[in-house]
């Protein structure tokens, strides 16, 4: 083989290594960004769901009314039952 061709094979597959690592790279931050997503949806369902929990029944007017949407929202944002 030709020096000249055996130094362009060389720099192709220099390249695909290089792409390789760049998709690898790649492929971890969106598997971490993905982690991070998910860890921060389950603080967010366990807020509410302790918003869920609290007796609302304390309340009155027009108070009573605002906590009663705002857990109808979130009821209907994580597929709970709400009864209410």
């Amino acid at each position: 083989m030709r020096p000249a061709a055996k130094e362009s094979q060389q720099r192709f597959r220099l390249r695909e290594e290089k792409l390789r690592v760049l998709q690898e790279e790649k492929d971890a931050r969106v598997a971490l960004m993905r982690r991070q997503q998910q860890a921060l949806d389950e603080q967010e369902k366990a807020v509410d769901l302790e918003f869920m929990m609290k007796d609302h029944t304390i309340y009155q007017e027009p108070m009573l009314q605002l906590i009663l949407d705002r857990k109808r929202e979130i009821a209907a944002r994580w597929g709970w039952h709400c009864p209410f």
